[in-house]
C-alpha cells in the first residue's frame, strides 16, 4: 500500500522538475494514479472565466466523450461542491453511466478537490474507482498530494511575482508529505545507486534502529543489523539478490524471519519512475517499503494451526459420526429383523392358538364320540339289565334276575376297559407311574401292535431317572407325533426310535424308510406346506421345551427326525426327581 503511494509521489516529483504546463503535469498526474489504483479513472477540469462551465483538459481511462466536453456544475454536484470548499478532497460515491470504461464498474468511490490556487481556483481534479474499504484513506492521502503538486506547478507558471508563494507553497507540501510519510508504519526510504539510502522515514527510529540523520549514507543491511560483521549473512544476501533482480524487472519483494531483530519482515523494492512515468533503465533510485509483518504472520501460524486442529477434530468427528451411523444401520437391521421374528412367531402363535383350538375341539369331539358310543351305549344296557333284573326280582324270578345282573357286570367290566384305554389316550399312567423311557417303550409296542404290517425297533439308552419329569409329556408326545406321521404319510416298511445321552443332551431319533420329501429350506419354511403340518406342532413343542426339532429327507430316502433337549444327567437328575414325587 506504501509502496503505491512512493511510487506516486516519486513519480509527481519528477513530472513536476519537466513539466511545463499545468495540463502536460495533469496528464502524468492522471496516469500516475490509475496506474496506482488499477481501474479507476481520472480526469482534471478546467473552469471557463466567469462560468459555471468547466472542460475536460486531461485525464486517463477518461471517456471519450468527455474529451473537451463542457460540463455545467449542476451536472456534476461534487465538482462545485469542491469549489466551494477548495480547502479539502471532498467525497461521495457514484455509479458508472453508459459512456463510462467498460472496465469501471457499476459502483464508483468519487474523490473531488480544487487545485490550490492564490486568487480562485481554476483547476478541478476528479478521481473515480470501485469502492475498497481499506484503501480508502490511502486514496483521499494520493487525491490531497496530487492536486498539492498539481496547485505548486500552477503557481509556478503564474510568474516571478508569485516566486515567494510559490516556493512557500512548495514548502509545505514537502513539510506534509514527510509529516504523511513519518506517519506510517513502515520503513520507507530511496536508494541510490551505490544502494545507500538517501531518504528514510522516522519509523526507522520508532523500530530502535537509530535516527533517520545517522541512517543517511548506509547500506539498509548495515541499517537493520547494524551490530552484524558477517559477509555471508543471508539477510545481506536476500536483499543483494532483490536489488540485482531490478536491473531485470521493476520491483522485487521477499519476506523473512530475523532472528536477530525477531520479527518477521516483509521487503519490497521498486524503481523509481523518470519523468514521463516509465521505470529509468539504468535505475538511479530505488524506492523500499520494509513492513513488519510479525503479528500477521503470527495469525497466519495461529490459522494454520486452528485449521489443522480443525481438519483433525473434523476428522474424528466423521470418523465417530461414521462408526455411529454404521451401529445405526445395524441396529436398524437388527430391529428390522427382529420385527420380521417377531411377525413370524406372532403368525405361527395365531396358527399355533388355532390349531390348538381345533386340536381341543376335535379331541373333546373324539372323546365325546367315544364316550356316546361305547360308554353311553354301554351304561345304558347295563341301566336296562338292571331294571331287567328288578323287574324279574318282583316276579320272584330269582334265576332270571341272577342271569341278567351278571350279564350286566360283564358289561361294567367293559365300561372300565374302555374307560381306562380312554384315560390311555389321554395320559398314559405309565409315564407318571414309570418315567418317559418306560412309557416310550410301551407306546412303540402299543404302536406295534395297530400298525403290525410296519417294523419298529426301540433303541431307548436311557432310565427314567435320567429324563426329568418336566421334559417326560414333551418326549413322550414328540414320539408319539413321529411315529403317528410315519403311519400316515411316510409309506414305510421299517421304523428305528431311538433314544441315548450325549454330553448333557437328550438325543431322540425316529428314523424311517417311507417316500421321503424334498427339503427347500428350514424346518420353519417346509413345515408350512400341508401335508407337513404336523412336523409345526412337533417343532413348536420342542422349542417351547427348550430343545431343537430338526429334520431330514430326501425322495425316496425316508425322512429323519432328530430332536434335542440339554439335560441334568446322573445322580443330580435323580435327585430332582425324587424332589419332584
Amino acid at each position: 500500500m506504501m509502496r503505491r503511494l512512493v511510487n506516486l509521489v516519486t513519480q509527481l516529483s519528477a513530472a513536476c522538475d519537466s513539466a511545463v504546463t499545468v495540463r502536460r503535469l495533469a496528464d502524468v498526474a492522471c496516469r500516475a494514479l490509475v496506474d496506482t489504483f488499477p481501474g479507476s479513472l481520472a480526469v482534471v477540469f478546467e473552469r471557463e472565466p466567469n462560468l459555471d462551465t468547466l472542460r475536460a483538459v486531461a485525464g486517463a481511462n477518461m471517456p471519450e466523450a468527455w474529451q473537451m466536453r463542457a460540463v455545467h456544475l449542476h451536472e456534476v454536484p461534487i465538482i462545485g461542491e469542491a469549489l466551494r470548499e477548495p480547502a479539502r478532497v471532498v467525497q461521495s460515491a457514484a455509479k458508472r453511466r453508459a459512456s463510462a470504461t467498460p472496465a469501471t464498474p457499476g459502483a464508483m468511490q468519487a474523490f473531488c478537490g480544487a487545485v490550490p490556487d492564490p486568487v480562485a481556483p481554476v483547476y478541478v481534479l476528479l478521481f473515480l474507482a470501485p469502492p475498497v474499504a481499506q484503501e480508502e484513506e490511502l486514496r483521499q492521502v494520493a487525491v490531497e498530494t496530487t492536486r498539492r503538486m498539481l496547485g505548486v506547478s500552477a503557481a509556478l507558471t503564474a510568474g516571478d511575482a508569485e516566486r515567494s508563494r510559490t516556493l512557500s507553497a512548495i514548502y509545505h507540501a514537502k513539510i506534509e508529505w514527510e509529516r504523511t510519510a513519518d506517519a506510517l508504519p513502515e520503513v520507507v526510504g530511496l536508494l541510490d545507486r551505490r544502494r545507500r539510502i538517501v531518504r528514510v522515514n522516522r519509523s526507522l527510529e520508532r523500530w530502535m534502529l537509530g535516527t533517520v540523520q545517522d541512517s543517511l549514507g548506509h547500506d539498509l543491511h548495515a541499517v537493520l543489523h547494524p551490530s552484524c560483521a558477517d559477509e555471508s549473512c543471508a539477510f545481506r544476501l536476500q536483499i543483494d539478490r532483490a536489488i540485482d533482480g531490478l536491473d531485470e524487472q521493476d520491483e522485487t519483494k521477499f519476506e523473512l524471519s530475523d532472528p536477530m531483530l525477531g520479527l518477521d519482515l516483509g521487503f519490497e523494492f521498486r524503481v523509481a519512475s523518470d519523468p514521463s512515468g516509465a521505470p529509468s533503465r539504468p535505475w538511479q533510485r530505488v524506492a523500499f517499503v520494509v513492513s513488519n509483518v510479525t503479528s500477521l504472520r503470527h495469525v497466519e501460524r495461529n490459522l494454520k494451526n486452528l485449521n489443522q486442529t480443525l481438519e483433525n477434530r473434523v476428522g474424528e468427528r466423521t470418523a465417530e459420526l461414521t462408526a455411529t451411523n454404521r451401529a445405526l444401520r445395524d441396529e436398524v437391521a437388527r430391529r428390522r429383523d427382529a420385527e420380521e421374528s417377531l411377525r413370524t412367531s406372532q403368525r405361527e402363535l395365531e396358527g399355533l392358538s388355532e390349531r390348538l383350538m381345533t386340536a381341543q375341539e376335535e379331541e373333546r369331539k373324539r372323546i365325546a364320540q367315544d364316550l356316546h358310543d361305547s360308554v353311553g351305549q354301554s351304561l345304558s344296557a347295563i341301566k336296562y339289565s338292571l331294571e331287567r333284573a328288578q323287574v324279574l326280582a318282583r316276579r320272584q324270578d330269582t334265576k332270571g334276575a341272577a342271569d341278567v345282573v351278571e350279564s350286566a357286570v360283564e358289561r361294567v367290566q367293559r365300561v372300565m376297559e374302555e374307560v381306562r384305554g380312554i384315560s390311555m389316550n389321554l395320559r398314559p399312567a405309565i409315564l407318571d407311574d414309570l418315567g418317559a423311557a418306560s412309557a416310550v417303550r410301551s407306546l412303540c409296542r402299543d404302536w406295534h401292535e395297530v400298525y403290525g404290517e410296519i417294523a419298529i425297533d426301540a433303541m431307548i439308552d436311557v432310565e427314567d431317572g435320567d429324563i426329568p419329569p418336566m421334559l417326560g409329556t414333551n418326549v413322550y408326545r414328540a414320539v408319539q407325533e413321529s411315529l403317528n406321521n410315519v403311519a400316515r404319510h411316510a409309506g414305510a416298511h421299517r421304523v428305528q426310535v431311538a433314544m441315548r445321552l450325549e454330553d448333557g443332551t437328550l438325543l431322540v431319533t425316529v428314523q424311517d424308510d417311507g417316500t421321503g420329501f424334498a427339503i427347500n429350506g428350514d424346518v420353519r419354511r417346509l413345515i408350512e406346506r400341508p401335508e407337513l403340518r404336523g412336523l409345526r406342532g412337533l417343532r413348536e413343542r420342542t422349542e417351547r421345551s427348550g430343545g431343537r426339532c430338526m429334520v431330514s429327507s430326501a425322495p425316496g430316502r425316508g425322512t429323519l427326525v432328530r430332536l434335542e433337549w440339554p439335560v441334568v444327567t446322573g445322580t443330580a437328575a435323580r435327585q430332582a426327581n425324587a424332589s419332584l414325587n
